[in-house]
């Protein structure tokens, strides 16, 4: 190559060089931090994002789970950072009103199904880091669900604009949250991140929460979230921070409690993953909050029942596979459940399957959670251990109960182990399995 040539070439090319170095570093400086990503997973793991956001089967936040409320089923939406079916054109500050006041790019209103009451006192720095996270690791998905289609006057979402004057919203926390002391942080958690509240709180008749009443248990999708107040008969008063925090983190207490339907879900998808720093400032935040009482709910409902203690004398008459009349409660327990729980109810002795007396589930004065175990079964996985419990709805694999059946059950079991025959009925039965969920 003739010197004149390299003389012109290589500064050019050098100037090239350092042209595209140059060009290429603001997007090097933009990159956000490992520690920032970090804290933008855990807050969403917190938060628990993926549990609405995805459907049975779905891809991660890509939306679809139908939603059962008063006015109709709520679809989710695509989250992904995909720009023409998720958020991905969102900006901080489109992202900040979504989350935090329940308003859309477009300036359309949200549903409440999508807790912005409670993320509206999350911090500046959790937003930022959330919607950072969101933008940088999570994979887009090009998928738009089905959309929301709800009764008159919900149908019309500027009416959400009314609704959010009634419900109000908390004013976002100050400073580092990653510094509160235990019970600033373990209120926090509680308020904003896992928004504790929104299914445990009992609603007016404007379905915004009542405030006096924080965490006094309400209804929700068939199943019932109990009292988890301080008070020692309803809520969980008797229980202790150690307890508190092994149920949040595996959705089993021995002798106490176990965790199925939305609560299962919540544990697997977000209470597990949790430090065990944030699970005892949680604990201990709920622990404190004020008792409300149920003269409804006496002895204790963790500490209700005992093992049956009758001798086995049945005739050993079989029951025949053509037999179509309709077993009473006990024929129905020893047919489908004495096999693991026990004829006496006590369960397994390594507890993984459940005693049936001194449990939470079934010495409660509301019978809801046990229909709907009944119907749905359990399946969480938490801290390495699969829990599971077939269901006995119409999809069943092992039984297929009808709702008299499952009524009769229902009433055998609470008389037998808990607090008494709360009187279950069919009907009562096939109005809950009507709210097991969906997938559109």
């Amino acid at each position: 190559m003739p010197d004149v040539a390299r003389k012109i070439l290589w500064p050019a090319l050098g100037a090239g060089a350092m042209l595209a170095a140059l060009s290429t570093a603001p997007a090097r400086a933009d990159e956000p931090s490992a520690e920032l990503l970090a804290r933008g997973k855990y807050v969403a793991t917190a938060g628990d994002c993926i549990a609405c956001h995805t459907r049975p089967g779905g891809q991660p936040f890509a939306g679809g789970l139908s939603i059962t409320t008063p006015m109709g089923d709520i679809i989710s939406t695509n989250i992904t950072p995909d720009p023409d079916h998720g958020i991905g054109k969102y900006t901080l500050q489109d992202f900040e009103k979504s989350v935090r006041h329940g308003v859309r790019r477009d300036g359309s209103r949200l549903y409440p199904a999508m807790p912005y009451v409670s993320y509206s006192g999350m911090t500046d720095d959790d937003v930022t880091a959330l919607y950072t996270w969101f933008m940088h690791d999570v994979k887009p998905v090009a998928e738009t669900p089905p959309a929301t289609s709800l009764n008159f006057p919900a149908n019309l979402r500027i009416t959400m604009a009314i609704w959010n004057l009634v419900a109000g919203e908390s004013e976002p926390e100050t400073g580092d949250a990653a510094t509160f002391d235990k019970l600033r942080r373990g209120k926090y958690l509680a308020h904003a991140l896992e928004h504790c509240g929104t299914c445990h709180t009992p609603r007016n008749v404007m379905l915004s929460e009542k405030t006096d009443s924080y965490l006094a248990g309400a209804s929700l999708l068939g199943w019932y979230a109990p009292d988890i107040t301080s008070s020692k008969t309803t809520g969980i008063g008797d229980w202790s921070e150690d307890d508190l925090v092994a149920y949040l983190r595996t959705g089993h207490v021995d002798g106490l409690s176990q965790a199925a339907g939305p609560m299962g879900e919540v544990i697997e998808h977000s209470s597990s993953h949790l430090t065990d720093e944030d699970l005892h400032a949680l604990a201990a935040y709920i622990l404190q909050v004020p008792a409300k009482e149920d003269d409804g709910e006496h002895p204790a409902r963790a500490r209700a029942g005992q093992a049956l203690d009758t001798p086995d004398i049945r005739s050993g008459e079989l029951t025949r596979i053509d037999n179509l009349n309709p077993m009473d409660g006990k024929g129905v327990y020893d047919a489908n459940c004495a096999s693991c729980h026990g004829d006496n109810g006590a369960g397994t002795g390594d507890h993984y399957v459940p005693s049936l007396f001194h449990n939470a589930v079934v010495g409660s004065g509301h019978p809801d959670n046990l229909i709907m175990t009944v119907l749905e079964g359990v399946n969480r996985t938490a801290n390495g251990v699969h829990a599971y419990m077939p269901g006995f709805d119409g999809k069943s694999d092992v039984q297929r109960l009808s709702n008299a059946e499952i009524a009769a059950v229902v009433n055998y079991v609470t008389a037998t182990f808990g607090n008494g025959d709360h009187g279950v009925t069919a009907e009562q039965v096939g109005a809950q399995r009507v709210q097991t969920p969906k997938t559109p």
